[in-house]
Parts: structure tokens; C-alpha cells; sequence
């Protein structure tokens, strides 16, 4: 049994309407269940302090049926009621720290590149000789040499 089930027959646990195998089903649950047995109790107290004394000489006939309808009520809260569940940071936040620092780790073992391969020597592999690279360094008069070369062989 679940602790909802249990919750719902708690009360006819206390008042003794249920069966006997129902009584021993709950009797083990409530027997290994903390929050359970603190609901047992709990409904149990209650109960007795709402309960009349044999002392009091009341005749009042809506005090049964006030009771009775008390228990029913709180009977059917309970029945109803679902248990609160809160998000569990205790357990998220060390196990989100902890894959962000194994992802860490991973990168700057596993994927990060070494020194040596980012390393470049004074060489550079990937260039190519350009002549027109040359007319940077002319001085002017050079220039106006050269363009006039240029204007005589392929025209202005």
C-alpha cells in the first residue's frame, strides 16, 4: 500500500470499520511508514479530545450527529488532500555542479588543443609570392615608371 491509500482509511482505522485484512495492511504500512504513524496519532488525539467524557451529562442530540459529521468531514479532507512535493534542490544542485565540473574537466583534458598544436613558428606555410606585392615598396617616381609601362604595353 502507498501512503495515499493509507491516509484515506486511516480514519476508519481509528473508528473501526475496516475489515481485518485491510486493518493488518495497514497496521504494516503504518508500522515501517513515520509520516504515516504521525497521521495515526495525529487523527487519533483529535479524535479523542472531540470524543465525549463519560462525565459529561449532556443530552444534546446534535452533538452525535455534529461529531459524526466532523469526522466525515475531516475524513474527506484527508481523502482528497494530495501531498505536497517540493523540488528537490538538496539533490539537483550538487548533481548539476557536478556535470558542469566534469564537463570542465573533460574540455581542458580531452578537447582542449596543446600548446604544441597551437603554436606557430616564424614561417609562415601559406603564403604565396605576389609581384604585385612589389609596387608597395616603390618609391614615386618608380610608381609613375611603372604605370607608364603598364599605359604603353596594354594601353591607357
Amino acid at each position: 500500500m502507498n501512503c495515499l491509500d493509507v491516509q484515506e482509511k486511516i480514519i476508519d482505522l481509528v473508528i473501526g470499520t475496516l475489515t481485518d485484512t485491510d486493518r493488518a495492511r495497514l497496521h504494516d504500512h503504518i508500522k515501517d511508514c513515520p509520516m504515516c504513524r504521525n497521521e495515526l496519532h495525529l487523527i487519533h488525539n483529535c479524535l479523542q479530545a472531540c470524543t465525549l467524557n463519560e462525565q459529561e451529562t449532556c443530552e444534546c442530540h446534535f452533538q452525535e450527529t455534529y461529531w459524526e459529521e466532523f469526522v466525515f468531514s475531516v475524513h474527506n479532507k484527508i481523502a482528497h488532500e494530495k501531498p505536497v512535493r517540493t523540488f528537490p534542490f538538496r539533490v539537483v544542485i550538487p548533481i548539476a555542479a557536478s556535470a558542469l565540473l566534469i564537463a570542465a574537466a573533460g574540455y581542458f583534458f580531452l578537447i582542449r588543443p596543446k600548446p604544441e598544436q597551437t603554436v606557430q613558428d616564424g614561417t609562415d606555410t601559406y603564403y604565396q609570392y605576389d609581384p604585385y606585392d612589389e609596387i608597395h615598396e616603390l618609391s614615386p617616381e618608380e610608381t609613375e615608371e611603372f604605370i607608364e609601362l603598364i599605359n604603353e604595353r596594354y594601353g591607357p
